[in-house]
């Protein structure tokens, strides 16, 4: 069936999202205050047509707000929050919408499914997760200073732009408890947000975890590590491979996949792996817990 999506924010991922969603033969709206007809606002949007999901994509900074308008204007329907739900956890306004998920589209890769099916029943010992891409290669022809990632203040760094790790890291550990941390800019990159964070897990069942992240990797890397009772579990995101106790299995993916299984399940009757809104929740929660216990030199609990 035939849906009709909001877009707010017209930046590069909006305009994925449109295209992902006009090529499952959805209907798309923009919002956004730069660009020829578009709506300028939330508040026009609802007062001209009716939607049946909403998809917020603009900055991190103003994802809260985007959040609360939207409640306020009544809307019940989906509504999709790209990662990271906010700024910070302090935020966000609990939503009367229960409809509310963040668009951690990594839990919808192959290999990612795969290995949390690999560790369902088993004892889990430890959970690593590493990214890293040097950011001035992120978006060709644009200068990586001028945009959000390099900006503290717009909700950029490393901690954000790469909480698809803290995510899995919660995920396939089974939730965190406490966290220890180091974050911030230690390059030579002309940014005044966070470059690096290295952050050390506890799960209230004991798995021990770490997830690794940095703006600095001229390789290019994405990797999972997970150590069971009895066995291990790798996989490599850029390479297409799992490999668990020995035995390998290669997964390949077009461009768009992941979105598209992501929005399948958006419009589902009852999504089944997306991101709820309590679970976006507990990543920002982590984030600043992170940033506490850098800051403060010392366990963090959650």
């Amino acid at each position: 069936m035939t849906k009709k999506v909001l877009i707010i924010g017209n930046g590069s991922i909006g305009r994925r999202h449109r295209e992902v969603l006009t090529g499952m033969g959805h209907e798309t709206a923009f919002v956004s205050r730069h660009t020829p007809g578009a709506f300028k606002t939330v508040g026009e949007a609802f007062s001209s047509a009716v939607f049946d999901a909403v998809v917020i994509s603009n900055q991190t900074s103003e994802h809260a707000g985007a959040l609360s308008e939207i409640d306020r204007s009544g809307f019940r329907g989906r509504i999709l929050v790209e990662k990271p739900l906010a700024k910070t956890a302090g935020e966000v306004v609990p939503p009367a919408n229960p409809d509310v998920y963040a668009g951690y589209v990594l839990r919808f890769h192959p290999g990612v499914i795969r290995m949390a099916e690999l560790l369902v029943g088993r004892k889990v010992l430890s959970v690593d997760c590493y990214c890293g891409q040097y950011l001035p290669d992120w978006r060709p022809g644009s200068d990586y200073r001028n945009c959000y990632s390099a900006s503290r203040e717009l909700g950029g760094g490393v901690l954000r732009d790469l909480s698809h790790e803290v995510d899995l890291l919660s995920l396939l550990s089974g939730g965190i408890n406490r966290v220890a941390a180091v974050t911030g800019h230690f390059s030579g990159l002309e940014i005044d947000s966070d470059d690096i964070a290295m952050l050390l897990s506890e799960s209230a069942s004991g798995v021990i975890g770490s997830c690794r992240i940095n703006y600095l990797d001229r390789n290019v890397g994405r990797r999972y590590q997970a150590e069971y009772e009895g066995g291990s579990i790798s996989l490599d995101m850029i390479g297409g491979r799992l490999v668990h106790n020995g035995s390998v299995e290669t997964f390949a993916l077009a461009r768009n996949d992941m979105f598209h299984a992501m929005y399948l399940d958006l419009f589902s009757e009852r999504p089944q792996r997306l991101c709820s809104f309590h679970e976006a929740m507990a990543v920002m929660k982590v984030i600043d817990a992170a940033e506490k216990a850098s800051s403060e030199k010392k366990w963090v609990w959650l």
